[in-house]
């Protein structure tokens, strides 16, 4: 717990996932990259490199849109293979509900809504 207060407190996490939102999708899914933080700037890495309980940030694009969902934070759930579950912490409000418009989540289901956009699952 101590780990996650560091991070959320200001300490940036050593990896970023940079992924674009799967055509289609009516879930969270997306393809992209990660990317660890070294000294002096990112280098591509492979997702092997992530583990369960690891926090990561996500810059997750949406076909069509100039700028990215900034998700702050997020939990890695599990890593198989090249797929990668991940639990969304922190992410601005504002952010959210362009991600909600843009899965064009129907009104009835608004309260089920936050579900859809607190995981994400990522190819990389």
């Amino acid at each position: 717990m101590m780990a996650l207060e560091t991070q959320i407190c200001g300490d940036s996490p050593e990896f970023t996932i940079d992924c674009v939102l799967a055509n289609g999708s009516r879930q969270l899914e997306a393809d992209g990259c990660v990317l660890e933080y070294l000294e002096g700037g990112y280098q591509l890495t492979t997702p092997d490199h992530l583990r369960a309980g690891d926090l990561v940030k996500i810059q997750l694009w949406l076909e069509g849109e100039e700028a990215f969902i900034d998700i702050r934070l997020a939990q890695v759930q599990r890593v198989h293979k090249h797929w990668i579950g991940v639990d969304v912490i922190q992410v601005s409000s504002n952010d959210r509900m362009r991600l909600t418009r843009f899965l064009d989540v129907p009104a009835p289901m608004h309260i089920e809504a936050s579900v859809l956009t607190d995981h994400l699952l990522i190819r990389a």
